[in-house]
């Protein structure tokens, strides 16, 4: 049965990771800034694989996106347990609250509070694809603080976080809601209600005295992993309208718990999300040669792993990028039986060869 593999297989990745370790008992990377170290993570970390009744749906409505959703993960803890030092977390705005309970109509009465109270949902597509490892924002965020908790000293985490507006679609949902500047602040205080604001690298950390937080970027003030030690990093993945709402009245994005996506040339400059490494690797190899951070993914919608094509991972090591994000790590569940799994070689965090000197082994 499905349910009872993954159950039982959470229970072992839970136990251990490849090699035995974590990634965090390695202090050979404590003295490179947090720009020259490479993390592999996973994609939608938040989501399991589809249950029976939530496959049927999709299939049922949109057949043709199957294919591509036919992938999950294990509960993050267990995630972190394999050395994943990069996850993601998609949101949605539920300022009144109850706008995703439908699902849970039938539950225990105090999942159906969970839902029906403001605030933020951890959802991947409303009306289609709900299935999650914690329902609301700040319970995934309580997770990894009660993880980082029982791991002291742990590598820094980057946490994505994809927070997208939820407009109608004819056939499958009439919910109307996107984030405004209130739900935006709201993200930022659950992070430092749950996380706490001295377990967070800021744009304030970062940008120290400089005028702006790009100044600090391309001037290399990236703190070194040894002082970012058993703290988290947060970028805001989002549209430009709600970028521009996040910056808007935060120059440089002071006070901010999260970083974005922003142009180049802007104050806020910091990261940026380019998936096509295969077309776009000189442009992200100048951009960390100047001390941005680059997210990327080694395969998208399952199709690099039902093919076993390795040639976007190795455009993504190529180029840089400092975070690579999969669907299929070693350990990850491999329900469909590709036997495909993405490996950066001896750990899930190293150095990163083309913005830092490493050591030759």
């Amino acid at each position: 049965m499905r349910t009872g593999w993954m159950i039982g297989a959470a229970a072992l990745l839970m136990a251990m990771a490849p090699g035995g370790a974590t990634p965090d008992a390695d202090k050979s990377l404590d003295s490179l800034r947090l720009d020259q170290v490479r993390m592999l993570g996973s994609h939608n970390s938040y989501r399991p694989y589809p249950l029976p009744q939530v496959e049927a749906r999709i299939r049922a409505l949109a057949p043709k996106e199957w294919e591509g959703l036919a992938y999950g993960h294990p509960p993050l803890e267990s995630q972190l347990a394999l050395g994943l030092r990069q996850l993601e977390i998609d949101v949605a705005p539920d300022p009144q609250g109850g706008a995703y309970a439908a699902p849970y109509a039938d539950g225990p009465a105090e999942i159906q509070a969970e839902m029906a109270a403001p605030g933020a949902k951890t959802i991947h597509v409303p009306g289609l694809d709900w299935q999650t490892h914690c329902r609301t924002f700040r319970a995934c965020m309580m997770i990894f603080r009660r993880w980082s908790d029982a791991h002291p000293g742990h590598l820094p985490v980057m946490l994505l976080v994809n927070a997208s507006d939820v407009r109608p679609i004819p056939g499958l949902r009439t919910t109307d809601l996107g984030f405004d500047a209130a739900a935006l602040d709201a993200l930022d205080t659950d992070i430092a209600a749950t996380l706490g604001r001295d377990r967070v690298i800021t744009p304030d950390d970062v940008r120290g005295t400089l005028p702006t937080l790009r100044d600090a970027v391309t001037a290399h003030r990236w703190p070194t992993v040894g002082a970012s030690r058993g703290k988290f990093l947060l970028v805001l993945d989002t549209s430009e309208a709600n970028e521009e709402r996040y910056r808007t009245g935060h120059a440089s994005l002071k006070g901010r718990m999260m970083f974005g996506w922003y142009p180049e040339d802007a104050p806020e400059a910091a990261f940026f999300n380019m998936q096509n490494t295969v077309k776009d690797g000189a442009l992200v190899t100048r951009r960390v040669k100047a001390g941005f951070m680059v997210r990327t993914r080694a395969d998208s919608e399952t199709l690099e792993a039902r093919t076993h094509d390795r040639s976007r991972l190795d455009a993504a090591i190529a180029s840089g990028a400092q975070f690579i994000s999969t669907d299929y790590y070693e350990g990850a569940p491999d329900p469909r039986g590709l036997n495909w799994a993405i490996s950066l070689g001896k750990s899930t965090v190293i150095c990163n060869s083309v913005t830092a000197t490493c050591p030759t082994r």
